[in-house]
């Protein structure tokens, strides 16, 4: 086998031009394109000649339009659907809320519940602490302790009543009748549900301000005595009390002002005989 020489590498450093001259008349190069050597007046004149390098403000202008340029896209619809779904599933969630005297179940996720009310963050974690002081004094449940579901027992509500205003802090939507109304802004108010509260009050205001709020107003008192236990039920049976109070006082002026009338005309008539 022939024995193949590197000149490049075992020339010395004052020897590697005079080695890469060589090459180049050989016709091998290293590989590298190099530059051509210009001088300083020539470099000016290259960069006047490729304006194609520089940025001017109409380009930066450009840039920002095309940047400003986004579309917002927003699916809630679907996501809401998918929410409901997973509050029906109870493999999907680790809440239970135990609901009425018949405990009625009704789940949740502990993720959700603690972002939606501070209230419910701080009950979910009080039962949490007291179920693993109870596992504590049983050995062969401390392993498990952590996969284990919180189970709430909530008996101030009807059961269908707690569930849709779990929906409503699971899916931010919720549909307001006379019937539920009232369980919704108790669970509003004791939760601080803001949102949820105002929307109430507005339907409570919208129903008794229509043409049959008398009967609206009946309904509504009958809803409210299921929960007579809470506190902002007073709130609403005043507010309902003082519409009939209203009502009533109408009627009554109405019925006056008919007997007033009446009377006029019969005076017009037995002068006109």
């Amino acid at each position: 086998m022939s024995k193949s020489e590197s000149r490049v590498l075992l020339l010395e450093n004052d020897h590697l031009e005079m080695a890469m001259s060589d090459q180049e008349k050989d016709g091998f190069s290293s590989g590298y394109d190099s530059a051509q050597e210009v001088s300083d007046t020539e470099t000016s004149l290259l960069k006047v000649q490729q304006p194609y390098l520089t940025c001017d403000s109409q380009c930066d202008s450009e840039s920002e339009d095309e940047a400003t340029e986004v579309m917002s896209y927003k699916s809630t619809k679907a996501l809401c659907e998918h929410l409901k779904y997973i509050v029906s599933m109870p493999e999907l969630c680790d809440v239970t809320f135990l609901v009425g005297p018949t405990k009625v179940p009704v789940y949740g996720v502990k993720a959700i519940l603690g972002t939606r009310s501070r209230v419910l963050y701080q009950l979910i974690l009080n039962q949490q602490h007291q179920a693993e002081a109870e596992r504590s004094t049983f050995k062969k449940f401390r392993k498990s302790s952590s996969k284990s579901r919180v189970v709430i027992e909530v008996n101030k509500y009807e059961p269908e009543d707690f569930r849709m205003l779990m929906q409503f802090v699971h899916c931010g939507s919720v549909d307001i009748g006379i019937h539920n109304v009232a369980g919704l802004l108790c669970g509003a108010y004791q939760f601080g549900l803001e949102d949820l509260r105002s929307a109430c009050w507005d339907f409570v205001r919208r129903s008794l301000d229509s043409a049959s709020g008398q009967d609206t107003a009946h309904a509504l008192m009958a809803s409210a005595f299921r929960y007579n236990h809470h506190k902002t039920t007073r709130k609403l049976v005043s507010k309902i009390n003082k519409v009939l109070q209203e009502t009533e006082h109408k009627k009554k002026d109405h019925f006056h002002d008919q007997q007033s009338n009446g009377s006029k005309k019969t005076s017009k008539m037995s002068t006109t005989v």
